[in-house]
């Protein structure tokens, strides 16, 4: 089944800044994330998830690496946070409504810079401004 709609990536140590301030204030606080849904039961069970540790999100233990944003609208619909668990490195997106999306398996080096990532351009501008009104309404 394609998507409902388009996402953009980008990283925290790019910005735009607003859309990780708004990405930080969402998601501020410790919370159980829902693991629901066949394709994340799924990667879990294949990757060797420690569920109970990937589903509990704590902000402070976790580090923020990239979001999406819808390109239509500019606003955030997922994040992905490393976060250290049984002795590996994991990626866990989280999209709304803190459901854990998919959980990935990483080299520590790895940084999630890749090609894909937008850092300028006319979708990077409208990021940064529905964002940054979205925050002024907080």
């Amino acid at each position: 089944m394609p998507p409902r709609f388009e996402t953009a990536r980008f990283h925290v140590e790019t910005g735009p800044g607003s859309l990780f301030t708004r990405v930080l204030h969402i998601l501020s606080e410790p919370v159980r994330l829902k693991a629901h849904g066949a394709h994340v039961t799924e990667r879990l069970r294949q990757r060797g998830a420690p569920l109970e540790t990937l589903t509990r999100f704590d902000p402070e233990g976790w580090e923020l690496v990239s979001a999406e944003a819808r390109t239509d609208t500019g606003k955030w619909v997922k994040s992905t946070w490393r976060v250290r668990a049984d002795g590996r490195d994991w990626w866990v997106v989280i999209g709304l409504g803190n459901s854990l999306v998919t959980v990935i398996d990483v080299d520590p080096r790895r940084r999630g810079r890749g090609e894909g990532i937008i850092t300028e351009g006319s979708l990077y501008a409208r990021v940064d401004a529905v964002n940054a009104e979205l925050m002024r309404g907080a």
